[in-house]
């Protein structure tokens, strides 16, 4: 069975399914005039003056504030497929799959911006007040197509289980187990209490902890990267040169690594970056839909730039530090070849990797459970069924905590790709509409 699953998820993320994703993120460049060049500086200025508290949410016009969306968002996307699946990634596709995770990102920023303007222009209030955005609204209502939306919605509770839920428990259970010997029961059920606490509040609540948690948390991993790059200094062109070129050539079999050929490294590269980011997944849409701002642009700028801290910032962090200390081709994966790494170089270094997986892997289960119940609300308004959603969610943290890791992260690829398919599909309809909106942006902004 684990074999056929394999088969499975390789054959969706085939090179066709990435060739698609590609040029999606190629044309949503071209219909807003390469926005995530030409607004790069504009974008890190908005999300600096969220940070301080300078960027104020108007009333009444959502739920979050537009930081608060953003690292929502970022939330869900830097988890510990920035740890252990960029070193998945690594093990199975060499060090030059690092490469592709890079080259993929600047595309996927056009289409997180593409994803977030229209969560905005197309969201509607729930009957309690909040508000629902995301792809299954712009489907519906942008490309006319209920149906395909309801099908994104369902998708988006399927994806939330495995990728959002069922993978992240399994990394943080792993990482606990060889640092700390904590059983894999004892670690999943521990999150399924802590999940309980957090999500029972909602999108208020969660939006208060995601503006917390996450830039703590990413300072913390860079700092730990930091100290293991430093005392590798004398490595690190030999490591940036293996990337490159094992980038571009067949990668020889080293120490536990068995070898992989070019297409083998840019499938998966460029796999572990879409869905590490989730650009044209449609997710983050979710969230940023639910962002107090009558300003559709603005949000879509401070979309495409977690496709840049998440991508081009936190898993070439991961990269970096996995091939300059050779703990790439040791025959580990997951979170344990990323603490071997740390453990070189660190005192204790394992136990932050650890502290980092917990925190990663919690704040994208929290953001999920959101995405899920945003699905379910499109397809039901009983707040019965919602309810039932979180007890739900909360029993998966501890299936996908006792379960073995590969398998896992291949039952998640197949239901990421699953929200992928009619979120493309719904901006493909819509892409006319992205070049009028930043066209009229533009002109505004230069009055």
């Amino acid at each position: 069975m684990d074999g056929l699953i394999s088969e499975v998820s390789n054959f969706l993320w085939g090179i066709w399914a990435i060739g698609i994703l590609m040029l999606l993120g190629l044309l949503m460049t071209l219909s807003s005039k390469g926005i995530q060049f030409r607004r790069f500086t504009l974008s890190l200025r908005l999300v600096l003056q969220g940070a301080l508290r300078k960027h104020s949410a108007e009333k009444d016009t959502g739920d979050i504030s537009p930081f608060q969306a953003l690292t929502t968002a970022m939330a869900a996307t830097i988890g510990n497929g920035n740890i252990a699946g960029v070193a998945t990634a690594i093990a199975v596709g060499g060090p030059g799959a690092a490469f592709w995770m890079i080259v993929i990102a600047p595309l996927g920023m056009a289409t997180k911006f593409s994803e977030a303007v229209l969560a905005l222009r197309y969201r509607e209030r729930n009957d309690d007040g909040t508000m629902l955005g995301g792809p299954m609204m712009y489907i519906k209502k942008g490309a006319a197509i209920p149906a395909l939306g309801g099908v994104f919605a369902l998708c988006a509770c399927l994806g939330g289980i495995g990728g959002g839920n069922i993978s992240q428990a399994n990394s943080i259970a792993l990482v606990m187990n060889t640092e700390f010997s904590i059983p894999f029961w004892v670690t999943g059920l521990s999150l399924a209490l802590l999940l309980g606490i957090v999500i029972i509040g909602g999108i208020k609540r969660i939006g208060a902890f995601a503006e917390q948690a996450v830039p703590g948390m990413v300072v913390l991993y860079a700092i730990g990267v930091l100290i293991v790059l430093v005392s590798n200094i004398e490595m690190l062109p030999a490591a940036v040169n293996l990337i490159v070129t094992s980038a571009f050539e067949p990668a020889a079999p080293a120490g536990g690594f068995a070898g992989a050929t070019v297409a083998r490294t840019i499938e998966y590269g460029v796999r572990r970056g879409v869905i590490s980011s989730e650009a044209g997944i449609g997710s983050a849409g979710i969230a940023h839909g639910a962002a107090s701002t009558t300003e559709p642009l603005k949000q879509g700028y401070l979309a495409m730039i977690g496709v840049f801290i998440d991508t081009i910032v936190v898993c070439s962090m991961t990269a970096m530090t996995v091939v300059v200390t050779g703990a790439w081709d040791t025959g580990l994966i997951s979170t344990a070849m990323v603490a071997s790494a740390f453990n070189l170089n660190i005192p204790y270094g394992g136990i932050i990797i650890a502290f980092c997986s917990l925190m990663f892997g919690f704040t994208t289960m929290v953001t999920w459970a959101y995405y899920g119940e945003q699905g379910l609300r499109f397809l039901w308004k009983s707040r019965h069924v919602v309810s039932g959603f979180r007890v739900i969610w909360c029993m998966c943290a501890i299936v996908g905590a006792v379960y073995g890791a590969r398998v896992i992260w291949d039952i998640s690829d197949i239901f990421i790709w699953s929200m992928m398919a009619p979120n493309v599909v719904g901006l493909l309809y819509l892409v006319k509409e992205i070049r009028v909106i930043t066209d009229q942006g533009a002109r505004a902004e230069s009055i």
